[in-house]
């Protein structure tokens, strides 16, 4: 696929606590797109559902022709089979893995070529050889953020 036929494709409605966010997003592949508006108003859950750490609701989201959810056919793409990256604007981590299983997802989608430590030089580095048997949930605030 040439990068001037790349785009996300994505049309879902999701009802939340205390409103629906409908949206129809038809995207290029290449530029930037900036997606803005007030607090409360759906941008994190919309980013979500592309990385699939939520389920969009329903509807149906495609990306470079590929279908990564599309609730009328009972389809949905785990995270971990998503090519994409998210910044967290919180430390989020999997809370079904433990610290050393969200530090390994992490590394796997990194390319050997591009890595610039290893991971135990990483653990070492960051001070956090104690909580790698650790669950997310038991972490402080600062424990989360060095694992993130």
């Amino acid at each position: 696929m040439r990068p001037d036929d790349a785009r996300l494709d994505m049309s879902f409605r999701r009802v939340l606590a205390d409103f629906s966010l409908d949206v129809t997003l038809l995207l290029p592949g290449r530029g930037v797109t900036a997606i803005f508006g007030p607090s409360g108003s759906g941008k994190t859950s919309l980013l979500r559902s592309i990385a699939g750490l939520e389920r969009a609701g329903a509807g149906r989201l495609v990306v470079n022709g590929e279908v990564w959810q599309d609730d009328a056919k009972g389809i949905f793409r785990p995270v971990y089979q998503r090519p994409l990256g998210f910044v967290f604007q919180e430390a989020s981590l999997f809370s079904h893995l433990d610290v050393r299983g969200n530090l390994d997802y992490g590394l796997r989608r990194v390319p050997m070529s591009q890595r610039r430590v290893s991971l135990d030089q990483a653990i070492e580095l960051l001070g956090i050889e104690r909580l790698l048997q650790r669950q997310p949930g038991t972490l402080s605030g600062g424990e989360r953020q060095r694992v993130a």
